[in-house]
């Protein structure tokens, strides 16, 4: 197994200096703005639950550094696996606290009382298609749910909004794997083998005037209300993890939406859907 990204308990945070370089930049180029931080606290660990904006450049790390500096919250993000295979970045994810997202890791962490953070949408909400903005998609991904029951943890739920406007999508995975290329790499088997048959491709996209280079688009981060577990003794029954789940999709969303509110200055237009999503998980939830 890789040396990186493993859930020991003494790691040390970045570098303060290094720490205060990286939120300057953050805050000169996208200019952050974080709502709700009053619902955080260092002596409550947690599990922090986000959604995943395109490319994820975005989820995690402009509020880390945030919450490490000004919290003393040291969170430590749950990964794919496939990060600890690409050099430098490993060694950075690392650093930052970083582990391989698995229900042992995550157990692990819990049992150190670790503040933990999470995306349920994993690459594939990272690497969306056209038209997926914002939306969460976690499948029937219910793992978090249920380790946050059994250890008591309580979730908070971060929501992410600018991110997906950082970029135009010009090929979406599903163009990729239509296309020749796609064909060949299923054919040959690497696409199951390396990308999970073609979820874990990203996009090609376009950043500033072209480049890779993401556009200096104000983002938002929305700290929601803690969502206790306590109270359901283990329970861990399917209605049980369906309740808890849709209440952390409804206040994912209900953040967007209050954020919205603020980002309606710069002309960002989503509100009817975002209010029909909400009214929808309202109703099942009731």
């Amino acid at each position: 197994m890789s040396k990186y990204l493993k859930p020991r308990k003494k790691y040390n945070p970045p570098n303060e200096k290094v720490g205060e370089i990286i939120q300057k930049i953050v805050k000169w180029y996208f200019k952050p703005e974080y709502i709700g931080l009053d619902n955080l606290a260092e002596d409550k660990p947690a599990l922090y639950v986000s959604n995943h904006t395109l490319l994820g450049l975005t989820d995690g790390p402009l509020y880390m550094g945030k919450l490490l500096y000004e919290k003393e919250i040291y969170l430590r993000p749950l990964v794919d696996k496939m990060q600890r295979h690409i050099p430098i970045w490993r060694k950075l994810i690392n650093d930052f606290g970083g582990v391989v997202a698995s229900k042992k890791n995550c157990k692990k962490l819990m049992e150190q009382g670790q503040h933990i953070l999470v995306f349920p949408g994993g690459t594939n909400e990272a690497f969306k298609n056209e038209g997926e903005e914002y939306q969460l998609i976690w499948k029937e991904r219910f793992g978090f749910v249920k380790l946050a029951i059994e250890s008591g943890y309580p979730i908070i739920p971060i929501s992410g909004l600018g991110g997906d406007d950082l970029y135009d999508i010009i090929l979406d995975k599903d163009h990729i794997m239509a296309s020749f290329i796609g064909k060949w790499l299923k054919n040959t088997g690497i696409a199951d083998k390396y990308f999970r048959g073609g979820e874990s491709i990203p996009p090609l996209v376009s950043g500033l005037g072209g480049t890779f280079l993401p556009k200096p688009k104000k983002i938002y981060y929305h700290f929601g209300n803690p969502i206790p577990t306590e109270q359901y003794n283990g329970d861990t029954s399917k209605e049980t993890l369906e309740t808890i789940r849709m209440q952390v999709e409804l206040d994912i969303y209900k953040g967007m939406l209050e954020m919205i509110e603020l980002k309606k200055k710069e002309g960002f237009k989503n509100q009817s859907r975002f209010w029909k999503i909400v009214k929808h998980y309202e109703k099942k939830i009731k």
